[in-house]
């Protein structure tokens, strides 16, 4: 029987693996000077040299090359060697934790770690998936795993590493590997199709790499089913044939379709991939990754490492990324999310995407562009001008006055948001509200008593700003304003709050709410009124118990009452 073409180029010798350069160097340099540990976790991706790598470790500790000493580049070739990349070695115990989890496996294991190696000079455990094993096993192993016997090593492999108790961790020489990159990925595919005399066209390798997932066994295997399917040269079509990858054309034409606001083509266009028999979900999927990349590609000006385009369609997605503004594709990339989502509860796929289409192209471009950064704003500011332009002189002249803390306070402010929308020409009906004072019309300056009048609502504004300054700024009253600074006075002792009102940052905000909400920004001082009198308290209900003719006489004069039998009442 043929050996599959991930096992059969496993790595043999730490340079071998591909992109965990930094974990091959120490473990080189610890065999060098004599410090392995006796313990290691590797934590990492599937498919990225985890086990290899536990495997070369156990080759150079146990490798006849190096004599009586470990050797940092194992032969390969030596019966000890060839056993441990068979998994026939005794010394090397492979363990699969998803299925030997339990308190007795890590008992028997515990019972047998103190034999001696029978054939090499170290033993060597490799607990795979550890983060599966019980709370009981973990404890069962951790005082063996902290003290073992000299000629053993555990080397703890894992996809998740956080799961991993850190009474374990903390006894480990922790080691992650990386997720490798489209090209790591593509540059081991080129060398095992070329060692097997495979013929694969370049942009089939880097479909292969990326539908792997940064996996090297996974994308070894597809290389092999693809290398039996095809017969002779592995073509692109082929590769997304077998793989149910979507060809990038149909990335491109349907994103073409949403930003003309075609419906009818997009809703054909998911027909079409119904006769051609394409995964629904399958092209959400890569629609999606599309959209990711055209974003990072705008925004970036650089194309992601992951896309394996040529040189037209290179210039097509340029192109396309330079078209679509950013509200559309965040725009975009929510709805395809969502439906995602709803298909993975149970909702049809091909439903999903067509109400994902239908709401792209039913989108006006101004709904559409709801999301932009914050730079986009001057990249639109002719447009905006010219909105402004068309308005009626006294809206536009208000609208360019408007700031973005103005249009909240609008916004938060049921007056002013009636106000506007009245103004716009619409009916609005509201209940009744006390009347405030608006602000000034554009090219009017308030005066004191206009300011006067705003007060209340000033308050209310700089209450939903700071509590804190509201509490003692309402013991304050506008008093002058001398030329562009507003005086507003306090009472007799109430020297701490306008102390308050001086301090840091609160004159810039009491100048900022004026200015949104009388269209003056004054600068502010806090002044104490130098009358010591004090203000007169209103007068006190009289609080008094009336005798009952006093009672009987008040009813009378307020309620008019009359007396019916006087001597029933006694």
């Amino acid at each position: 029987m043929a050996v599959s073409l991930y096992r059969k180029y496993r790595p043999a010798h730490f340079q071998d693996v591909i992109g965990q350069g930094h974990v091959a160097r120490t473990l080189v340099n610890a065999i060098r000077q004599d410090r392995v540990s006796h313990a290691y976790l590797f934590a990492g991706p599937r498919g990225t040299g985890k086990t290899s790598m536990a495997r070369i470790l156990a080759m150079a500790l146990n490798c006849e090359k190096g004599g009586d000493k470990p050797t940092p580049d194992p032969d390969g070739t030596c019966p000890r060697c060839e056993a441990i990349r068979q998994g026939v070695s005794m010394d090397v115990i492979e363990m699969d934790a998803a299925s030997n989890r339990g308190i007795d496996d890590i008992r028997d294991l515990r019972d047998k770690v103190h034999f001696a190696p029978v054939e090499g000079r170290m033993k060597v455990y490799i607990v795979d998936e550890v983060h599966m094993l019980t709370t009981e096993a973990f404890n069962a192993l951790l005082k063996t795993l902290e003290e073992p016997p000299a000629h053993a090593i555990f080397v703890l492999a894992t996809t998740e590493p956080h799961k991993v108790p850190a009474t374990i961790m903390s006894r480990c020489q922790r080691f992650d590997f990386r997720r490798p990159g489209v090209a790591e990925v593509v540059q081991v595919l080129a060398s095992v199709a070329a060692r097997e005399g495979i013929a694969v066209e370049e942009s089939s390798l880097t479909v292969i790499a990326r539908a792997a997932g940064g996996s090297y066994r996974d994308a070894i295997g597809l290389l092999d089913q693809l290398s039996t399917y095809a017969g002779g040269t592995i073509s692109l079509e082929q590769t997304l044939d077998i793989l149910g990858m979507v060809r990038q054309d149909l990335l491109f034409e349907i994103v073409d379709l949403v930003h003309d606001y075609d419906t009818r083509e997009a809703l054909l266009f998911v027909e079409r991939l119904s006769d051609g028999a394409v995964d629904y979900t399958q092209f959400m999927r890569e629609l999606l990754g599309h959209l990711r990349d055209l974003y990072v590609a705008k925004h970036t000006d650089r194309l992601p490492g992951r896309l394996a385009l040529a040189e037209d369609q290179e210039h097509t997605f340029r192109a396309q990324a330079g078209r679509l503004s950013t509200g559309r594709l965040v725009t975009f990339i929510d709805l395809l999310g969502e439906a995602l989502r709803a298909v993975r509860q149970g909702s049809d796929a091909r439903l999903e995407l067509e109400l994902v289409l239908i709401k792209m192209t039913a989108l006006s471009p101004r709904e559409a562009d709801r999301v932009e950064p914050a730079g986009a704003e001057r990249g639109r500011g002719e447009p905006a001008r010219a909105e402004v332009a068309r308005m009626e002189p006294g809206r536009a002249e208000t609208v360019r006055r408007e700031t973005p803390r103005a249009e909240a306070a609008r916004r938060e402010s049921p007056v002013a948001e009636t106000a506007t929308r009245a103004g716009a020409g619409q009916r609005v009906t509201a209940p009744p509200q006390p009347v405030a004072p608006t602000p000034a019309a554009p090219g009017v300056t308030p005066d004191l008593e206009h300011i006067r009048r705003a007060w209340p609502l000033v308050l209310e504004a700089v209450k939903k700003r700071s509590v804190a300054l509201f509490a003692v700024l309402q013991e304050g009253r506008p008093d002058t304003i001398e030329e562009d600074e507003l005086v507003i006075r306090f009472p007799a002792g109430y020297r701490f709050q306008a102390d308050q009102v001086a301090r840091g940052d609160n004159p810039r905000v009491i100048s900022e709410v004026l200015g949104t909400v009388t269209g003056r920004a004054l600068k502010v001082t806090a002044r104490v009124s130098e009358d010591e009198t004090a203000a007169p308290e209103p007068e006190k209900e009289d609080a008094r118990i009336l005798s009952r003719e006093e009672l009987i006489r008040v009813l009378a004069e307020e309620f008019e009452a009359q007396i019916i039998d006087d001597e029933s009442t006694r």
